[in-house]
C-alpha cells in the first residue's frame, strides 16, 4: 500500500500510527529517525494518526523531520489532536479528507478526576502558587512553539496579527471550549492554515484510507501501540500493559 501511494504522489511516504490511548513520547523521535534512514533527503509525505502527547517529544520529532527532509506534507486520515495538531502545523501543508480532524493545542493538566485546561489552573487563585506557575508555563510553551512553527512555515506570508488571531483561538481553552473540539477542513481553512482536501472518491484518498484501516485493524489484532513505517523499514511497539490497580 505504501508503494501504491508513492506511485501516485512521486514522493516517499512515512507512517506514524498510534492507537488512540498511546501518546507521543520520548522514544518516538528515535524510531522515526530509524525509519528515515531508508528515505532519501527529499520532500516526503508524513502520515500521522495520534491523540497527541508530550510537547517536548513532539518538538524533537519536528526537529528530526526538518533535518532529514527538504520539506514535508502531513497526511491526516483521521486524528491528529493536541500535540498531533502542533506536529501538523509544522508541515508545508496538511492533507485531509472527510474523516480528518485536528484539534485545539491548549495544554491539559492531568488530575485524578481527569484533565483540566492549564489555562484555567493558571488563572485560579485557589490553586497553590507553584501549580499556577507551572500551568502558565505550559500554556506559554505550547503557544510559543505553535507560533514559531506557523511564522516560519505555512503562515509565513501572514501578518503577526493574523497569526496571533489563530493562536488566540487554537491555543486557548476559551477558543473552542473543548480540548476535543473538531477542526475539520473547512474550519482549518477559515483559520488560514494551508490545507488540501481530498474527496472520498479521490484515488489517492482511497489508498490513504485503506492504509489507515489496515493499521487500525492490525494494531488491535496484534496489540501494537505504535507503528513507524516506510517503504524500506518498519518498527512496531507493543502496547504496554495497564498500570496495576491500587489497593
Amino acid at each position: 500500500m505504501i508503494h501504491d501511494i508513492e506511485a501516485l504522489t512521486s514522493r516517499p511516504l512515512v507512517v506514524y500510527f498510534s492507537q488512540l490511548d498511546q501518546e507521543i513520547g520520548h522514544t518516538d523521535p528515535d524510531d522515526l529517525s530509524e525509519i528515515l534512514l531508508g528515505i532519501p533527503n527529499t520532500e516526503i509525505d508524513f502520515f500521522i494518526h495520534t491523540p497527541g502527547g508530550n510537547v517536548d517529544a513532539t518538538e524533537k520529532v519536528i526537529s528530526i523531520l526538518k533535518q532529514r527532509t527538504t520539506s514535508y506534507r502531513v497526511v491526516v486520515p483521521s486524528w491528529a489532536k493536541s500535540a498531533g495538531t502542533i506536529l501538523a502545523l509544522s508541515a508545508r501543508t496538511i492533507v485531509v479528507g472527510v474523516n480528518s480532524e485536528l484539534g485545539p493545542v491548549d495544554p491539559q493538566w492531568r488530575t485524578a478526576n481527569g484533565a483540566v485546561p492549564c489555562e484555567l489552573l493558571a488563572n485560579d487563585p485557589q490553586q497553590p502558587y507553584h501549580i499556577r506557575q507551572m500551568a502558565d508555563l505550559s500554556v506559554q510553551r505550547n503557544r510559543a512553539l505553535a507560533k514559531q512553527l506557523l511564522s516560519k512555515g505555512m503562515m509565513s506570508g501572514k501578518t503577526p496579527q493574523e497569526i496571533d488571531d489563530v493562536l488566540s483561538k487554537i491555543s486557548s481553552s476559551n477558543g473552542y471550549l473543548s480540548h476535543g473540539a473538531v477542526i475539520d477542513y473547512n474550519e482549518a481553512k477559515s483559520l488560514g492554515l494551508s490545507v488540501e482536501y481530498l474527496p472520498p472518491d479521490d484515488d489517492l484518498w482511497k489508498r490513504i484510507w485503506i492504509l489507515y484501516c489496515l493499521y487500525e485493524y492490525d494494531s488491535k489484532q496484534n496489540n501494537l501501540g505504535k507503528i513507524f513505517e516506510g517503504s524500506s523499514y518498519s518498527i512496531s511497539r507493543p502496547k504496554p500493559p495497564p498500570p496495576p490497580l491500587r489497593p
